[in-house]
């Protein structure tokens, strides 16, 4: 007969059998949170936080000259660089000004911080041949931040245009600062780091602050509401919110002067019939762009040929302000911005929407 069990004997040899399970189970454990942080750190691991808080963004582009603006490091911890296709490498200001650039060239730039490449983009200088072809962007009362706003930003970078036009209503519902980086600089950062934005003003940009806090922002002339902009043959005449005395008086003196490339005009309040500005702009533009309308229109106007953007992000607003107009020859809803192919020959003008399809075009001759 076998001789009965050592109880304590027994009890050690579970006490073993614990220890070492439990010893496995810390193994593993540890085996387990390695590959775990070894995967988050180094797999999927996080490249930090974006530096700049604002841009690199274009905000000037002549023939031999560029600028970029940025917010967030300390500029002396910043070096721009821009490298022709040649492999010649020019480098910005401190305060991120390009000079001794080639007409007519694709640029690209880096934007690093302590040595290290943190933005890269690329604008292209004007042209100096009169013949040169320019395609540029048009969007107005886009400034909401939408998700719409965003696939049309994305749809203008793809355009590759050499600046894009506004047309008003930049920021909704006011041109506060606090508002920009949501309402433009975010939105539309693809296509801003690499051209320029050049600023029409409207009634809510104007509203409280006259605009200055964007007008500051984006650089542009004087206050901002009237000027006039060229890139290579193209001129551009803003002329503000909407008809009045001061507005006409500036038309009539930049339209007196000669110019024979393609030359356009921007009002933010589209053009009716009978207004006084029609006659001063008629014959002596090929187009005048406008929004104010949440519409994307085309229309002719006393002999004006009228492009409303109006449809670039911030939508439709109450129904019986946002009917189509009663002359239109194209009229849509849809979200989307305006493509300008000009040259000497006459021009393109195309309206696509969010989705990228071309819903609209007239070709547009020389004057």
């Amino acid at each position: 007969m076998a001789a009965p069990a050592d109880p304590a004997r027994l009890v050690r040899r579970l006490r073993i059998a614990l220890v070492a399970v439990a010893m496995l189970l810390g193994l593993t454990l540890v085996l387990v949170l390695g590959v775990l942080f070894y995967w988050n750190a180094y797999l999927l691991g996080d490249r930090g936080e974006d530096p700049f808080t604002r841009g690199p963004y274009v905000v000037g582009l002549s023939e031999t000259t560029a600028s970029v603006r940025l917010l967030g490091p300390d500029p002396a911890r910043v070096a721009l660089t821009a490298v022709a296709p040649d492999g010649t490498e020019v480098e910005a200001s401190p305060t991120g000004d390009f000079t001794g650039l080639a007409p007519g060239t694709r640029y690209l730039w880096t934007a690093a911080v302590d040595g290290i490449g943190q933005a890269s983009g690329s604008f292209r200088t004007a042209p100096d041949d009169p013949d040169a072809e320019v395609v540029f962007g048009v969007i107005a009362d886009y400034g909401s931040g939408s998700e719409h706003q965003y696939a049309v930003g994305r749809g203008l970078d793809a355009i590759d245009p050499a600046f894009v036009l506004t047309a008003g209503d930049n920021s909704y519902l006011l041109a506060l600062p606090q508002l920009l980086d949501r309402n433009i600089f975010r939105p539309l950062r693809g296509v801003m780091g690499e051209a320029q934005l050049v600023v029409g003003l409207g009634d809510h940009d104007t509203f409280a602050t006259d605009g200055r806090f964007l007008v500051e922002a984006v650089e542009s002339p004087g206050d901002g509401l009237r000027y006039t902009y060229d890139y290579g043959p193209v001129r551009v005449v803003v002329l503000g919110v909407d008809e009045d005395p001061a507005t006409i008086a500036f038309a009539e003196a930049e339209l007196a002067k000669p110019w024979d490339g393609p030359r356009f005009a921007v009002l933010h309040t589209p053009l009716q019939p009978g207004d006084a500005l029609n006659g001063v702009l008629k014959g002596r533009v090929d187009a005048v762009f406008s929004g104010h309308l949440h519409r994307c229109e085309r229309r002719v106007v006393d002999g004006v040929l009228v492009i409303v953007a109006g449809c670039g992000g911030q939508g439709p607003g109450d129904e019986a302000f946002t009917l189509e107009s009663g002359d239109a020859a194209f009229s849509t809803l849809d979200y989307g911005f305006v493509r300008v192919t000009a040259s000497r020959t006459g021009s393109a003008i195309e309206t696509i929407d969010e989705s990228g399809r071309v819903r609209d075009r007239v070709e547009v001759p020389p004057r």
